[in-house]
């Protein structure tokens, strides 16, 4: 099993680079078609100006946006000179408002999409993985800054809690899991209402077996406010280079709000995460 289409977004110039990075080096792994999306963000809050001002910035910071985005572009074909992938480029300016509908249109084709991880030094990031995830509905590997993708061969850590988002996440996954030597499967003070209650993780083993994949299922005491910090612990511990877990939100003020765990995990993640839901 591979990804076929793989997606990245850039937003900006100045944003890290780990997130394309690692999504030239997946795709050149896997054989798959490399859609890249260009799109800069034109940002006007309503104020109370007098009449006419608020269609003139609206007109300024959109034509401020598109010269961003034919820098980026320029830049992108620099950047993708000598690379084998099949690739396209695609380009847009937005309105804030639209980004997510824009990305959720055009992302819902793709079967994985890699970014930067969120909450470093691109301000869009949480917006680009919120509509990935929750509008969209792909799955997402995040790179944080001095991370690559990870490598075939290697050591990945699971969270497991027997939930929807959990096994949305591993079957997302599962063309690196079934590129992996080892996968742990974590499981955090194990509910007692959970369906597989008389053998955690038991399923999920033979499931990621089946699939070609040595699997441990380690069961962890909750000994942190978050589980996400508790999964980065073990991570450090045993190595492993990659973290997949479910993502877990909810549609309150904003369209997708990432709940406690996801967002502490986002946080202080010093390797990639992938997260589904």
């Amino acid at each position: 099993m591979a990804y076929k289409i793989i997606a990245t977004i850039l937003t900006d110039t100045d944003q890290s680079t780990e997130g394309l990075d690692a999504a030239i080096a997946l795709s050149d792994r896997m054989g798959a078609h490399l859609d890249i999306y260009v799109v800069t963000v034109s940002h006007t809050e309503n104020h109370n100006y007098y009449m006419g001002t608020e269609a003139l910035l609206v007109a300024e910071q959109t034509r401020d946006a598109m010269e961003q985005r034919e820098k980026l572009e320029a830049w992108l074909k620099d950047r993708m000179q000598g690379e084998l992938v099949r690739w396209a480029m695609h380009a847009a300016t937005v309105q804030g408002p639209e980004l997510t509908g824009f990305l959720a249109r055009k992302l819902r084709f793709s079967d994985l999409v890699v970014l930067p991880r969120p909450y470093q030094d691109n301000p869009e990031a949480s917006t680009l993985v919120e509509a990935c995830l929750f509008a969209a509905e792909r799955p997402v590997l995040m790179i944080p800054k001095g991370c690559k993708a990870p490598d075939a061969g290697g050591h990945v850590l699971m969270g497991w809690n027997d939930g929807a988002e959990a096994l949305a996440a591993a079957r997302a996954a599962l063309p690196l899991l079934e590129q992996a030597e080892v996968a742990d499967i974590c499981i955090i003070d194990p509910p007692t209402h959970a369906a597989d209650r008389s053998d955690p993780g038991g399923a999920m083993a033979q499931y990621l077996m089946r699939h070609g994949t040595r699997s441990e299922v380690v069961v962890l005491a909750k000994t942190e406010p978050y589980v996400g910090e508790i999964l980065l612990r073990r991570a450090r511990e045993v190595g492993a280079q990659m973290i997949v877990s479910g993502a877990y939100g909810h549609s309150r003020l904003r369209e997708a709000v990432f709940g406690g765990a996801t967002r502490s995990l986002l946080e202080r993640a010093d390797r990639p995460i992938l997260m589904s839901r």
